[in-house]
């Protein structure tokens, strides 16, 4: 992993603090921590924000945490254990949240896609409507208006759209 900032506290609210003002890949709790267990601060981190958390626990505890935590996204480690477990571990967690950070990219590129796509579709409908004109004459007509313009078919479709509503005031 590259040089990253690492910012060591003391505390849940110190490190609450820290999560409002910046934005960081990793967050890794020793448990338990000074005004908190922690497993509640490590849901929070783990919902509120863009950020893959370890949990650090005594083995005697590691069961019981992993549990509990077993669905909230959490890696846990049981301590004593070696750097190099503790370093694969944290590559680990990384690796996952950019899996994570690929899929959201991906899913609001879907979005947006079924966005313009239903927005065409009321273009069309618009246009079939007003002018009586088959879906595919409807279609071409908004593809040669996008290509005439250099506009996206969605931004040809808004205007139609547009230009419906404003008629129909």
């Amino acid at each position: 992993m590259p040089e990253a900032l690492q910012i060591s506290v003391s505390s849940a609210q110190e490190a609450q603090t820290y999560l409002r003002q910046q934005v960081f890949d990793l967050c890794v709790i020793q448990l338990p921590l000074p005004d908190e267990f922690g497993i509640r601060f490590a849901r929070q981190c783990a919902t509120q924000y863009p950020i893959g958390v370890l949990l650090l626990s005594k083995k005697e505890t590691y069961d019981q945490i992993a549990y509990q935590v077993k669905e909230d996204g959490i890696f846990v480690l049981g301590l004593p254990c070696s750097k190099e477990i503790i370093y694969q571990a944290l590559r680990c967690l990384h690796a996952s949240c950019l899996q994570v950070q690929k899929a959201n990219l991906q899913i609001q590129k879907l979005r947006r896609r079924i966005r313009e796509d239903r927005l065409i579709y009321q273009a069309k409908l618009i246009l079939i409507e007003q002018y009586h004109w088959s879906e595919e004459k409807a279609h071409h007509y908004i593809e040669q208006l996008s290509m005439n313009s250099s506009q996206k078919k969605a931004a040809v479709a808004q205007m139609i759209v547009d230009k419906s509503m404003i008629e129909l005031k």
